[in-house]
């Protein structure tokens, strides 16, 4: 998945959660402050594994405080074989 679809989802995601517009969704803020708890962490990091193919780890959204860290982050990543 490119980092422009990846932000794409995460913003879809939380706008779901938020039930909120898409433009409403700042990638630039931070996780908290758009009302992401540790609850939606866990679902978040299920969804987004499942649609990589390829586990993301709590500690990855956690380490990374907003949509465009957590994007550049695992566009960082090796994909496994």
């Amino acid at each position: 998945m490119s980092e422009l679809a990846t932000r794409e989802w995460l913003v879809a995601f939380v706008a779901g959660v938020l039930d909120v517009a898409r433009e409403e969704v700042d990638p630039t803020a931070s996780w908290e402050s758009l009302g992401v708890d540790s609850a939606t962490t866990l679902v978040l990091v299920a969804d987004l594994s499942a649609v990589l193919g390829r586990e993301v780890r709590p500690i990855e959204v956690l380490e990374n405080p907003t949509i465009d860290t957590l994007v550049e982050h695992l566009g960082t990543c090796e994909v496994p074989a």
